[in-house]
């Protein structure tokens, strides 16, 4: 195969950048309340996997979903969990 591969080509009209942001954005009070030290974890490695592997917010939550998923629903934030759930449905 030569060329390069575009692996959100069926994401057409999906919005799926700003629906990701707007999930990170969301997260990003979990991160700055520093709770739990997953937050920082997450947030350095959401950097390192941007900046060294190229990779965008919408597969770096792919890698963290389960995780996610559970903090999301000790710390009872019903909302970003929906978010976030919707996205693993139509997009992951």
């Amino acid at each position: 195969m030569s060329g390069s591969f575009d692996r959100y080509v069926s994401f057409k009209n999906s919005n799926w950048e700003v629906r990701s942001e707007r999930v990170m954005a969301r997260l990003q009070k979990h991160i700055d309340a520093a709770e739990n030290p997953f937050w920082a974890y997450f947030a350095q490695k959401r950097t390192e996997l941007r900046d060294k592997q190229g990779l965008d917010d919408l597969r770096v939550l792919h890698n963290y979903l389960p995780t996610l998923r559970e903090l999301l629903e000790d710390n009872g934030d019903l909302e970003t969990l929906a978010m976030l759930e919707e996205l693993e449905v139509t997009l992951m």
